[in-house]
């Protein structure tokens, strides 16, 4: 869990790392607000905090005009050059505004591939063995099935089913749309079938 100092520290830097606020805000959910009001929160984390977040912080998002139930996010304030039509959504999750976040880019893609190296032998070929094993039996009460997990680019339901169907988690693993803090997120939980997934990413 991050430390509380550096927690406080970091939400309220402007300049913080989106992927280090997007674990302050699933580790410390009373920081929630704050990392909504944080210029590097980003859309899909926005959209994780209206959905799953605190009163508090659901409460500052929506003073915000940024909910869960319309579908993609869109921050009120027009100076936050973000993309807000669901089209962007589904053909970059979570694309930062080149206006308000440079180069400074995180990515599925990027991920993968320090994963990928940073991965031994034996751990690529488990991944290699998973790719060529049948997707894994939805066992949750809600309904989310394996091709659902592999194929929506819907960055709410990505969430939704990484949260509450675990059994699936592999799937959004594999899934191109994932958005970067959630790969990020799987990664730390460390669980074989998630990370032979990860190593499977292009």
């Amino acid at each position: 869990m991050v430390d509380y100092d550096k927690a406080v520290a970091t939400v309220q830097d402007p300049n913080a790392d989106p992927v280090l606020l997007a674990k302050i805000a699933y580790e410390n959910p009373e920081f929630g607000a704050n990392v909504a009001v944080n210029p590097r929160c980003y859309p899909g984390l926005k959209r994780w905090l209206a959905t799953f977040g605190d009163e508090r912080a659901r409460q500052t998002l929506a003073q915000m005009g940024v909910t869960a139930e319309d579908g993609p996010v869109a921050d009120a304030q027009p100076a936050q050059d973000v993309a807000a039509d669901s089209a962007a959504a589904s053909a970059s999750a979570d694309q930062y505004s080149a206006d308000s976040y440079g180069a400074d880019q995180y990515s599925a893609d990027s991920y993968a591939a320090s994963a990928a190296q940073q991965q031994p032998a034996q751990d690529q070929y488990t991944a290699a063995q998973y790719a060529a094993q049948e997707e894994p039996q939805a066992t949750n009460p809600y309904g989310y099935t394996a091709q659902m997990a592999l194929e929506t680019t819907d960055q709410e339901l990505i969430a939704k089913i990484a949260q509450y169907a675990p059994e699936l988690r592999p799937c959004i693993a594999r899934n191109p749309s994932t958005y970067p803090a959630l790969v990020d997120w799987l990664a730390q939980l460390n669980d074989p079938a998630v990370n032979a997934a990860l190593a499977t990413r292009q």
